[in-house]
């Protein structure tokens, strides 16, 4: 029987990249919306990233899976999830070949994504991925396939803040800072390859204080051992916050700060899309595919 209310057409987008991948693809979710103002959008990350955009307001629902680090079982199983959500249409930004096999055995009948290396297998549409340009500028490039109107290659990353977690870091800056003055240091990176010395860091953090600046360190709590080699190279003592914000607090901590000090890292892209300035050292990877965008 009829009901008599409209069904409204729903778009899963899957991207299941770590933190900054997943930032990232920010100006790909906010130009989806912009071309399906009406429509329902859901969002199926990883656990890990599921702060990055819990709240982004152009996200109906965000969801989570694990199912990449499993089997054949789990992979049909997510499956099985996924079409019983009856989405029209799927956009994947993530270009592993098991995750676009899953979206087709999902049977959404619309599936884009990125066709170099075959993928094109699992997809109706989409665009090859351009390796040598920036990985926002890519997801951009995919949204173009399938709004009307194209996009803004200009649209920033956005990280939309958790209000819970603004009161947690105001009483934690409150209590350890004297000043309104400060700027975040980040000598962490996941590959060694990435990381700067602790003596520059150190250094930089040093100059920052002689400019009436309190430097702060971050890093998860695994983190530790590096900030403490910074904090043997310098002069002054700074604010240690490694291991003591989960990533909920650290965006807010570091729309707090005038400056972020960073290796290629997620903490990098954290700080581009709260929307303070960012200066990153690089080493083995290409900031013109993966800097800040």
């Amino acid at each position: 029987m009829d009901s008599g209310i409209e069904k409204k057409f729903k778009i899963l987008v899957v991207d299941l990249a770590y933190i900054g991948d997943l930032l990232m693809s920010t100006p790909a979710l906010a130009n989806l919306r912009k071309g399906y103002p009406d429509a329902i959008i859901d969002l199926l990350v990883t656990p890990s990233t599921v702060a990055m955009v819990r709240h982004n307001s152009n996200i109906d629902r965000v969801y989570s899976t694990t199912f990449k680090k499993g089997g054949w079982k789990d992979l049909v199983r997510e499956a099985e999830r996924i079409a019983s959500q009856e989405y029209d249409m799927a956009v994947s930004l993530h270009r592993a070949h098991g995750t676009l096999l899953m979206l087709k055995k999902s049977g959404i009948p619309k599936r884009y994504g990125f066709t170099h290396g075959g993928r094109f297998i699992f997809l109706t549409g989409g665009i090859p991925f351009r390796i040598r340009e920036h990985r926002a500028w890519n997801h951009l490039k995919l949204i173009e396939e399938v709004v009307a109107d194209g996009v803004d290659l200009n649209t920033p990353t956005k990280l939309e803040l958790d209000y819970e977690a603004r009161d947690s870091v105001d009483r934690k800056l409150k209590n350890a800072l004297a000043g309104p003055k400060f700027i975040a240091i980040n000598p962490n990176a996941a590959w060694s390859s990435k990381r700067w010395t602790p003596e520059g860091f150190a250094g930089v953090a040093d100059a920052a204080a002689a400019k009436d600046y309190r430097p702060i360190l971050i890093g998860s709590r695994d983190e530790q051992e590096i900030a403490d080699k910074v904090k043997k190279h310098m002069k002054v003592s700074p604010v240690d916050f490694t291991g003591e914000t989960n990533l909920d607090e650290l965006g807010v901590l570091l729309s707090r700060c005038a400056l972020l000090v960073t290796n290629d890292s997620g903490p990098m892209h954290i700080g581009q899309a709260v929307g303070i300035p960012v200066v990153s050292i690089f080493g083995p990877t290409d900031p013109v595919r993966c800097g800040p965008w």
